[in-house]
């Protein structure tokens, strides 16, 4: 799927048999791809969408390490206090 940007951000209606919301569409018609890309929209493939959800998740991976390492940590100061 790809997300379509249209140059408008606040446009919210149909264009080219894609629904957009405040600018915003998705559609995995190549055809229409192609078309929004020669019309002046941004067009964002789905290699682009699914490498940015992975790089969210790995963030989210990479706080809760970091809240379970200071947790751990805490737990050695207080044992060590004793």
């Amino acid at each position: 799927m790809a997300k379509i940007i249209a140059p408008n951000k606040q446009y919210t209606g149909t264009s080219a048999s894609v629904g957009f919301v405040n600018g915003v569409g998705e559609t995995t018609n190549p055809n229409l791809i192609e078309w929004f890309n020669g019309h002046g929209y941004e067009v964002i493939e789905d290699e682009v969408l699914a490498d940015e959800e992975e790089d969210k998740e790995e963030d989210k991976e990479e706080i809760l390490d970091d809240s379970d390492e200071k947790k751990e940590d805490k737990k050695k100061g207080k044992k060590g206090d004793k």
